[in-house]
């Protein structure tokens, strides 16, 4: 069994964590905070730009221990920033990282014409569809709901428990392009861009996992709250 993660503390030098856990680059760039953190602590960058300690300390210790948890209550702006996080996230991997994968993977289906090649285009493909169609209903349909929620105070004919039964899970159809190119893909395929396909799938994995356990375990939860609640 190995030795559980050290929680980050709103006392932790900010420059410190970024060495010792570099994807969190990833997070201050959703919250909007800029690089130039100097010897400042984690709840002095956050304060000055006008993100909650308590969510960035939530998504920062979720991001580098998959098993952390801990009862919190937000406030209505609180959950308003950990909305905006996730929309930040969507439109980091509709933008950046999936055509990534598919420009290497178009690549490497030029210089390998196997069958395999082609399932792995049509696969990843698939996966982008459906993700795509999530991304879509929790911007156009989920996110937009919450707001109104916190901002009109009004729930409206939607609850929060639709977005937790449409949650599917996905992960299986990532796995199926992963095991393709691990045991399937011919040894004479393009073994640099197998690589580097390779490690993106798993960065891409590991992102998205912690994203649904924010969904999942830090939104969801919390706004069901607020609609038991009827935010008095």
């Amino acid at each position: 069994m190995g030795l559980k993660q050290e929680q980050i503390q709103k006392t932790t030098k900010m420059s410190k964590l970024l060495f010792s856990h570099p994807q969190l680059i990833l997070v201050l760039e959703r919250f909007e905070i800029k690089l130039g953190v100097r010897e400042k602590t984690v709840e002095e960058i956050c304060l000055e730009n006008n993100i909650s300690p308590k969510v960035f300390l939530m998504v920062a210790n979720l991001n580098i221990d998959s098993s952390y948890h801990q009862d919190l209550n937000f406030s209505a702006p609180e959950i308003k920033q950990v909305v905006n996080y996730l929309m930040k996230s969507h439109a980091y991997y509709s933008a950046e990282v999936f055509p990534e994968i598919i420009q290497n993977i178009h690549l490497m289906s030029e210089f390998s014409q196997k069958p395999e090649m082609q399932l792995v285009e049509r696969f990843f493909n698939d996966y982008k569809h459906e993700v795509d169609q999530h991304f879509d209903y929790e911007n156009h349909t989920v996110f937009p709901y919450i707001l109104n929620l916190i901002d009109a105070n009004a729930a409206g004919n939607y609850s929060v428990i639709d977005y937790r039964e449409h949650h599917d899970d996905i992960q299986e159809k990532l796995d199926d392009v992963k095991k393709l190119l691990i045991e399937h893909l011919p040894q004479k395929a393009d073994n640099n861009l197998r690589r580097k396909i390779l490690f993106a799938l798993f960065d891409l994995d590991a992102d998205l996992q912690t994203h649904s356990k924010i969904e999942n375990e830090i939104l969801i939860p919390q706004v069901e709250q607020f609609e038991k609640q009827g935010l008095n």
